[in-house]
């Protein structure tokens, strides 16, 4: 199962908002409702690309108008196991009392309705369906990526509004006749899902992402490591060079004791370190007084030349 799958499932096993059992029916309504009339009357229907979608907004009318709706399963294709299912409300009474509801919303007015949403809850549950009906999100493993796809330039706007409110920020693209909202920035889909409710998926991508950054450290220190090694063995190749020619020249032997002290120990041990060269010295150099004298036999050898 699939990342996205595993945080809609997650939500969509906790109860709905009951409390704020309005607007829960009102955002499935308009993120995923249409309405049809049989008999001179209306039916709404709520359409669900799982079973367990389709049992969600089951229980949010069945606790709000104590009226079980019908479920409807369809295949998506003839001869397909992949199938898609219908909550009916057939009840003309029940339909216009939803109807009504909306009405009272200014459901369809992007500006009334966005104003009729009052408290920060309502708000979250808009958000909470529209991931739920139209959003999906990457495995944090492949990178980070949330977007809500949506047909209507308002549901669109409605989405982004809300989410600016909750300082998420996310960017808005048409993309093949739908409109993507969306987020790429970590912190922002971690924001995402705590508002939503998605508590486990937000913990496992903190994990990734912690883990992320350790890798990341360790790779900047390793990388900066073998950066420091090459630096000191390309100098030491250097260094021994210098000394080399400057045995064969018979000048090393005409230097200061001290100078032919490092080159003897610089020829000995062309690996180490510039500090554990001063500690072999007597009386012991620091690095920099080391880099010092065998930087002044570079200069010798060079002059040499």
């Amino acid at each position: 199962m699939s990342f996205s799958k595993r945080c809609k499932k997650e939500i969509l096993k906790k109860e709905p908002d009951y409390k704020e059992i309005d607007m829960e029916l009102l955002a499935y309504f308009y993120f995923q409702g249409s309405i049809r009339i049989v008999n001179n009357s209306y039916q709404i229907l709520f359409k669900a690309s799982e079973n367990i979608e389709a049992r969600y907004i089951y229980k949010i009318i069945k606790e709000k108008y104590n009226y079980s709706p019908a479920m409807e399963i369809q295949n998506k294709r003839k001869f397909s196991k992949d199938r898609s299912y219908v909550v009916l409300v057939e009840d003309s009474e029940v339909a216009d009392k939803i109807l009504a509801l909306a009405d009272s919303y200014s459901l369809y007015e992007f500006e009334k309705f966005f104003e009729n949403i009052k408290s920060r809850n309502e708000k979250k549950i808009i958000l909470k369906l529209a991931f739920l009906l139209k959003g999906s999100i990457n495995d944090p493993y492949r990178g980070y990526n949330l977007e809500i796809n949506v047909q209507q330039k308002e549901e669109a706007l409605l989405i982004g509004k809300i989410m600016e409110e909750f300082s998420i920020n996310p960017k808005l693209n048409l993309r093949n006749d739908s409109y993507c909202v969306y987020i790429k920035d970590s912190d922002k889909i971690s924001d995402f899902l705590a508002l939503i409710g998605a508590n486990k998926s937000l913990f496992d991508l903190e994990n990734v992402r912690a883990m992320k950054s350790i890798r990341n450290d360790i790779n900047r220190q390793t990388n900066f490591d073998k950066a420091n090694i090459d630096r000191t063995v390309k100098a030491a190749f250097r260094q021994v060079d210098a000394i080399n020619k400057l045995k064969e020249k018979n000048i090393l032997e005409n230097q200061a004791e001290d100078l032919q002290k490092i080159a003897e120990l610089r020829l000995a041990y062309p690996y180490i370190s510039l500090e554990e060269l001063g500690k072999m010295m007597t009386p012991v150099l620091s690095k920099a007084k080391v880099n010092y004298r065998l930087q002044k036999l570079i200069k010798l050898a060079e002059s040499e030349e």
